[in-house]
This record gives structure tokens, sequence and C-alpha cells, in this order.
């Protein structure tokens, strides 16, 4: 059978494109995106600048229908693919987790109700991992009964022997958020598929996980691509590390953010690969603050400093606070923007605009460059597999929901790769994520 020729002539719009991260892993697989939504000013003002060929349409995508894009594009026959990951605080391990409740939750229904307009021949939605453990409801730790502070406890018992407090409902427990998407996806009547990914097992030298959803309006659901990297590779190829990426930029890391004084004296008493956990007892609670000292979760975020032999943890958008912290292997400073930048993916060619804070958000924000590639291969080969829509059934929710909370709350144990014998330094993807 020919091999389908994908995206070449069809419209590729690309929604909360930020930096651009995922949209440069499509580009890698080929599919070149022909419109960007954005909102944020220095996001665009980064597209524009490395992309000048690119429509990119500053705007808020609420305000947007299908007919003003069709006329912006002058486009009026099918969109090929839908590509977006609404704003994740809501749902995010760092954040209030006020799920749905939460007008930048609500955003994924914005998204949602665009691809029903629309209707393209394709949409992936990528997400926070979290999405998968968040509530549709918040109920603040101090609220719920026993003070409980994991979610999924709740269902064995809702009350948790408390009666001073109503028991948790339905809609404040872990995954009901993904359900109620779950549902209104599956109105929209396209074949889904989803899953929480690892951007390390796809070459990305970082422990980043994301969710992952593909929709296919017509035939059977597209395919997770496969492990490529790591333990669970079928070729045993290891994961990258910290130093296939940015160990030549030791020397000239480009400008970067300092600590303060305070942050930078306990930083210089933790070793490559270690936390917070490692500072002397008695600097613990002074480090952390006794609020977050008294918090439950396992805090890993908390005054990181990286090892250059294994894959960096999650990089994110501040990386000069103690609890976002991405400090370098062998100097007490976080890691430049260009090293973040490297981490994730892109390449030194690509110029971020904005303030030097700006830049640092932007590449944090963005989805790994090559866990891009994999999802847009992964694309690429369902169409060119020329699947009918008479091959293959619709994937059952509760068994997506089963592998993918499994495979979120499996990063919250520190473990050691069997082969390599690396240190898996955790994303802010743990068991803080049922909050």
């Amino acid at each position: 059978m020919a091999k389908r020729r994908v995206g070449k002539s069809g419209e590729i719009w690309s929604f909360f494109t930020g930096a651009a991260g995922l949209d440069l892993g499509l580009e890698q697989a080929g599919l070149h995106p022909t419109l960007a939504v954005e909102i944020d000013g220095d996001c665009c003002a980064t597209l524009r600048h490395n992309r000048p060929a690119l429509d990119v349409w500053e705007t808020d995508i609420s305000k947007l229908d299908p007919d003003q894009l069709a006329a912006r594009r002058r486009h009026t026959g099918d969109v090929f693919l839908m590509v977006g990951g609404p704003p994740c605080q809501s749902f995010s391990s760092g954040g209030k987790r006020a799920a749905l409740s939460d007008p930048r939750g609500n955003l994924i229904y914005t998204y949602l109700r665009l691809i029903d307009k629309v209707r393209p021949q394709y949409f992936i939605l990528e997400n926070v991992a979290q999405l998968v453990t968040a509530a549709v409801r918040h109920r603040p730790i101090s609220q719920r009964p026993g003070k409980v502070w994991n979610l999924s406890s709740f269902h064995k018992s809702r009350t948790q022997g408390d009666d001073s407090v109503p028991p948790m409902e339905p809609d404040e427990l872990s995954g009901s958020a993904i359900r109620q998407v779950f549902a209104e996806m599956n109105g929209l009547g396209y074949a889904l598929n989803f899953a929480v990914l690892n951007a390390a097992d796809y070459g990305a030298a970082q422990h980043r996980y994301r969710f992952v959803m593909f929709g296919s309006r017509e035939g059977p659901p597209v395919a997770m691509p496969p492990i490529t990297h790591g333990p669970q590779s079928a070729t045993g190829t290891p994961w990258r590390t910290l130093r296939d990426a940015i160990y030549d930029l030791r020397d000239a890391p480009g400008p970067h953010s300092e600590y303060t004084p305070e942050m930078a004296r306990f930083f210089a008493l933790i070793g490559p690969g270690e936390n917070w956990r490692s500072l002397p007892r008695h600097l613990q609670e002074e480090a952390l603050g006794s609020a977050a000292f008294a918090a439950g979760g396992g805090k890993t975020g908390f005054f990181r400093r990286l090892s250059w032999d294994a894959p960096s943890p999650t990089i994110t958008g501040r990386a000069n606070r103690k609890a976002s912290a991405i400090c370098h292997p062998d100097v007490v400073r976080p890691l430049s923007v260009r090293e973040c930048a490297r981490v994730q993916g892109f390449p030194d060619e690509w110029m971020f605009q904005g303030s030097m804070s700006s830049q640092y958000m932007q590449v944090g924000n963005a989805v790994p460059v090559h866990l891009g590639a994999a999802i847009g291969s992964a694309l690429v080969n369902h169409v060119q597999s020329g699947a009918d829509a008479a091959s293959g059934d619709r994937l059952d929710l509760e068994e997506m929901l089963t592998r993918a909370t499994a495979r979120l709350r499996a990063t919250a144990r520190n473990k050691r790769g069997s082969d390599a014998g690396q240190l898996m330094l955790l994303a802010e993807s743990s068991t803080e994520g049922d909050e």
C-alpha cells in the first residue's frame, strides 16, 4: 500500500503555542503548523522572530470562532490537525489544585468547543500529567476528613473515620476531572486514546511527564508512540543525561538568574543529585520554611541540585525558587536559559524574546521537543498505515485511566535504572499531584 502524504497541503492549527516546543517536535515529524494562536506577547515575539513565515495570531482563544479562523487562513476545507495544550496551572502539583472550577482549567473546554466546531481530521491535547488525578472540585486539605492530603485515599473511605466534616463528594475525588473531560470529548464523536508519557523515554534529557490525548475523527484511535530510550525501550538505548545535553556549555552557559545569599548557603551543602533531605537535619525546616516542612508529600522539588549522569528533573519556569530549583551540578547557580532550552530540546539557534524571567517561563512551560517529535511521528505513522474505519476498537476510559494513573504514581518513588544505575530524579509528578 502506498503511503499517504501527511499534512503537506492540509492546515495544521496550533493553540496555546507558547515558545513552540511541541510545534518544533511536530516539524521534525513532517507536520508543519500553518497557524499559531497565542495570547502571551513575549511568546508571540519569539515565534515571529524564529518563524517569520508562520501566521502568528496574538489573541485570546476564547474569543475565536471557526469562521474567524477560516477567514484568516482563507481556508474552507478540512483542517488536518488541531493541537493545543491549554494552560495547566489548575492541575499542576505546584498550584492550588482548583481544577475545573478554575477558569484556566476551563480553557480545556474552550479548546474542545473549538474542536467540535472546526471538526479537524485529528486533534492532539496535551497537559500536565496530574490531569489524570485531579478533581473537578477542590477541597482544601484543612477541610477534608482527617485532613488527608492524598486524594486517592478517599476512594477507600470518603470519611476517613472523621465525622466532624462532610464526607468527600464524588466530584472531589481523584480522577473526577479527567472523567468529566473524557465524557465531553467522547461526545465529539472522535476515537480517543490518552496516556501519561515521560519525555525521557523519547530522547529528552529530563524526566517530564505529560498527559497526551489523540483524537481521530474517522477510523481507529491513534496509537501512542513506542518508547525509544530507557529501561522499557526495545533497543535498550539508555536515557540521555544532563551531561549529554549541556556539558559543552559549562564554560559559556549564557545569561542566568542567581540565588539569594540565603539560598546559596543551603545549596552549598547539597551535592549533585540531592535535594533538601541531604541538608543537616537542623537546617531542613529553616530551608523549607515551617509551613512547607510540615506539609505532606515528598517535596522533591525543593532545593534540587542536578546530577551530570542522570536525566534532569522537570525543567521549571522559575529556576531560582527554592520549591522549583534546578541548580547546576558543579556551581551554585540555576541552569541558564540556554541550558534549560537545551534540556528541553530547543536548537541553539532558537532565540527567546522578552526579559530573562519571561524567557525562563517560556522554556519551562514548553513541551520537550523530543516528546513533540514522538507525538508527531505517532500521528504520521497512523495516517501512513492506512487504517480504515472498520479496524480497531475504541479504547476503554477506565483501562486508559488505570494505566495513566499507575504511571503517574510510580514516579513518586525514587528508583535506580536497572542497567545504568542512574538515580531517577523526580519531576514535579509525584503523589503531591493528588492534592
